[in-house]
């Protein structure tokens, strides 16, 4: 029997405009079911078994430079387990994906 991955992602606080949009657009681009709920205020980004959030796809959605560091700025919380963060990419996984 064949069973799915469950979802891990973030929720990222919709005031942070074109920069968010853009972080969406990015994690869309880069994996594969990503599942985006808009409850107005925030909008929760999911992805089954991991999430990656690259900062050269997000700079070309966004159009200019931008640090993984400000990520932190608009993720309000997350559910799965950072295996790694550094200026390049987030990743965000359950064990053994």
């Amino acid at each position: 029997m064949e069973t799915k991955a469950a979802y891990v992602g973030m929720d990222l606080d919709t005031s942070g405009g074109d920069v968010v949009e853009a972080i969406i657009e990015a994690v869309e681009r880069d994996n594969e079911g990503v599942v985006v709920e808009d409850f107005t205020v925030y909008k929760k980004v999911k992805a089954p078994g991991k999430l990656l959030v690259r900062r050269e796809t997000v700079e070309e959605c966004l159009g200019r430079e931008w640090e993984m560091d400000s990520l932190q700025l608009f993720m309000s919380s997350y559910f799965g387990f950072i295996s790694d963060w550094d200026e390049d990419q987030l990743i965000i996984h359950w064990e053994n994906v």
